[in-house]
């Protein structure tokens, strides 16, 4: 299981990173390696599995420029109306 996650989030940033994961290239697109992470695990709780999975659930597409910040806008609008849900319920 382990493998598999860490696959996925390997396989995710290079895609992000466009094939150059290193360290200067994560510290300068962190917003969208917490995306990742949150969207393959949340709360210790193992969610997805599969990279294109993940990178559709984050709005990223290779032909664009990493995570604009309207995708982060959108993450961001998606997690209030979760909690926003959770709360009413």
């Amino acid at each position: 299981m382990l493998v598999s996650v860490l696959s996925c989030l390997f396989e995710s940033l290079s895609q992000i990173l466009r094939k150059n994961v290193e360290r200067r290239c994560l510290l300068d697109n962190m917003e969208g390696v917490f995306l990742i992470v949150d969207e393959i695990i949340d709360g210790g709780v193992i969610l997805e599995s599969d990279p294109q999975l993940v990178l559709q659930k984050v709005n990223y597409r290779a032909d664009e420029n990493p995570l604009s910040e309207q995708s982060v806008a959108q993450v961001l609008q998606s997690a209030k109306e979760q909690i926003k849900w959770s709360i009413l319920k």
